[in-house]
């Protein structure tokens, strides 16, 4: 059991320091975000954007960038879209048209597609001027839309998703406004592996109290078999072995089985003898 304990130790060990060095590199993204962001500073809504949640509502904070990216830029929509997202997953948008940005965001082509694909980002100042994307373009003008800028949503490397920014008119984004809205598409990323650290965290938490658990049932089972059948303990987790493997059980349910009373392990302690 020691043996068991300490290896359950040393992988818990390895996962935290792996959540750490995460940590780590998501401090460094906020300082990188908090520098962008300084140009907005005087804005009251970008207290909103430096305090990140504790605990987090992820859908719920995204949403709430978009809102204020919306504001802050003057877009008629903006929305945030995850990579590896399908066609019925949820994309936070808000502004004029939220709808038809969400639309368009889960679309198979498009600025906000190619974005969350390449990581890189796409501008498109006036969409009556370009021939790609066609259902993209088609439906962006039906809704109102003639300019799209997206920017990559990403950390340490990984791609994460895309921020897309909608304008009723056609123009380009200024290099102030590419810097706020890079600001706030660092404080995505930092949301977003944030809630996968702590998805991580308590993921492990679980996974060690069930371990620790089930290997105290075997312990007790083993115990149990021995005194019962007058066998040594090393024995009675051989046989416990060799039932779960026959039975294609885990050794935890042949272990509560034996405790219960509800297996009858006797043949196997008779060939052992």
């Amino acid at each position: 059991m020691l043996g068991l304990l300490r290896s359950h130790r040393r992988l818990a060990e390895e996962r935290v320091q792996t959540v750490i060095t995460r940590l780590d590199g998501t401090i460094s993204t906020i300082h990188r975000a908090g520098a962008r962001l300084a140009v907005a500073r005087t804005e009251p809504m970008i207290d909103a954007l430096i305090a990140l949640p504790r605990g987090i509502d992820l859908s719920g904070y995204l949403y709430t960038l978009t809102r204020h990216c919306v504001e802050l830029l003057g877009l008629d929509a903006a929305a945030i879209v995850l990579s590896n997202h399908d066609a019925t997953a949820d994309v936070a948008a808000a502004g004029r048209d939220a709808a038809t940005a969400r639309e368009l965001c889960r679309l198979r082509e498009g600025p906000c597609h190619d974005t969350t694909e390449t990581g890189r980002s796409v501008t498109v100042g006036d969409l009556a001027a370009t021939g790609h994307w066609p259902q993209f373009t088609a439906r962006a003008q039906a809704g109102g839309f003639q300019a799209v800028h997206t920017l990559p949503l990403g950390y340490a490397g990984t791609a994460l998703g895309a921020l897309a920014m909608f304008s009723t008119t056609a123009h380009e984004p200024s290099a102030d406004d590419v810097q706020l809205a890079e600001g706030v598409a660092s404080f995505a990323a930092v949301a977003i592996t944030c809630d996968e650290v702590l998805r991580q965290r308590d993921s492990l938490a679980e996974q060690l109290q069930t371990a620790l658990a089930d290997r105290a049932v075997v312990e007790q089972a083993k115990g149990v078999l021995a005194e019962r059948h007058g066998i040594p303990v090393a024995a009675a987790q051989s046989i416990m072995t060799t039932h779960s493997l026959l039975h294609d059980m885990h050794l935890s349910g042949t272990a509560q089985a034996i405790i219960d009373g509800t297996a009858d392990l006797s043949d196997a302690v008779r060939h052992l003898r």
